[in-house]
């Protein structure tokens, strides 16, 4: 385990992103607590989320908080850091931009499918301000969507913690505090699965991850092309990947590279896609897979992500009877 070492002059930096940043409501907490994320989630401190990420090679921890409604708010950000001040505002401010979907146009969204004979407007009002959380670091966020593979949002992100403190840089902050990063593929590559097994609670899922993270570490993987690869050849080429079935496909699709219109199908959505839409009737997973996207084009993610926070909340019954769809 590497340790980041400390340079001499501490940096602290605060701002705020004001509403007129963000295209249409935030709700901070719904969206960060969604349990839909592609790496880590946050820690929450009372009614703030602490993060730690590297900007450039320089790692910064950072408080975020909302102040305000979910429509007239603002969010307060304070960084602490080595890294020179401007570094810290600059490069932060465009990290949260992206992880927070600060430029999805929720508004629209609820526009589109705001008439009554579709089931999904049902989540607007309980759920408005909701966004969609992205990674910024691919080799993190398709490890981690490996973790999740048949295994619960609490315990995928325990596992990906563990993994942290066992195999990723150690920073020690000027609060006296203490962070690891997400192990570097080089570090992961190096290690055998039944000492990940043994050391970690991911049992069958340390085989594939120790696998990936070999082609990543020796370029034979570049993760960047799912960026821009058209979302069928993307997909078809991550099931190709050792551990990586269709719906962790589309985990990282959506939640790492920010891909829009995968929309992963796990038992919640399938569960919930059936009762709104196919009055119960057996559907496949891929169907459903592929009836989110054709229904719901460039926000099916979005429609997804709605769905599936409803479902666990137990709401699938109300949707049903307040629908007059067909």
């Amino acid at each position: 385990m590497a340790e980041i070492p400390a340079a001499n002059t501490i940096q602290h930096n605060s701002f705020e992103i004001s509403p007129q940043e963000i295209r249409g409501p935030m709700n901070l907490q719904e969206t960060v607590l969604s349990a839909q994320t592609s790496e880590p989630e946050w820690v929450t401190e009372g009614a703030s989320f602490v993060d730690v990420e590297d900007l450039d090679g320089t790692p910064v921890k950072y408080t975020i908080s909302q102040v305000g409604g979910v429509d007239d708010f603002k969010l307060a950000v304070n960084a602490i850091s080595y890294a020179h001040i401007e570094l810290i505002g600059a490069g932060l401010r465009s990290h949260l931009n992206r992880v927070l979907g600060v430029s999805d146009d929720l508004q629209s969204f609820y526009d589109k499918f705001a008439h009554e004979n579709e089931p999904l407007q049902s989540t607007f009002a309980h759920l408005r301000g909701l966004r969609l959380m992205r990674g910024t670091n691919l080799y993190e966020s398709l490890i981690c969507s490996i973790l999740s593979q048949n295994n619960s949002a609490l315990l995928w992100n325990r596992t990906a913690r563990l993994l942290m403190r066992l195999y990723g840089p150690r920073v020690n902050f000027p609060d006296g505090t203490t962070s690891f990063l997400f192990p570097r593929p080089e570090a992961m590559a190096g290690l055998k699965p039944r000492e990940l097994r043994s050391k970690t609670s991911m049992g069958y899922r340390a085989k594939p991850v120790v696998q990936v993270s070999r082609l990543v570490a020796a370029g034979k993987l570049q993760l960047d092309n799912f960026l821009t690869w058209p979302y069928d050849e993307a997909k078809e080429a991550l099931i190709d990947l050792p551990g990586v079935g269709p719906k962790v496909a589309d985990c990282f699709l959506l939640y790492g590279a920010g891909r829009l219109e995968a929309a992963p199908v796990d038992v919640w959505i399938h569960r919930v896609v059936t009762k709104l839409y196919f009055r119960g009737r057996k559907v496949s997973r891929p169907k459903t897979a592929r009836f989110l996207r054709e229904r719901f084009g460039e926000w099916a993610g979005y429609a997804q992500l709605y769905l599936f926070d409803f479902a666990r909340r137990g709401s699938i019954g109300k949707a049903t009877k307040a629908s007059k769809h067909g």
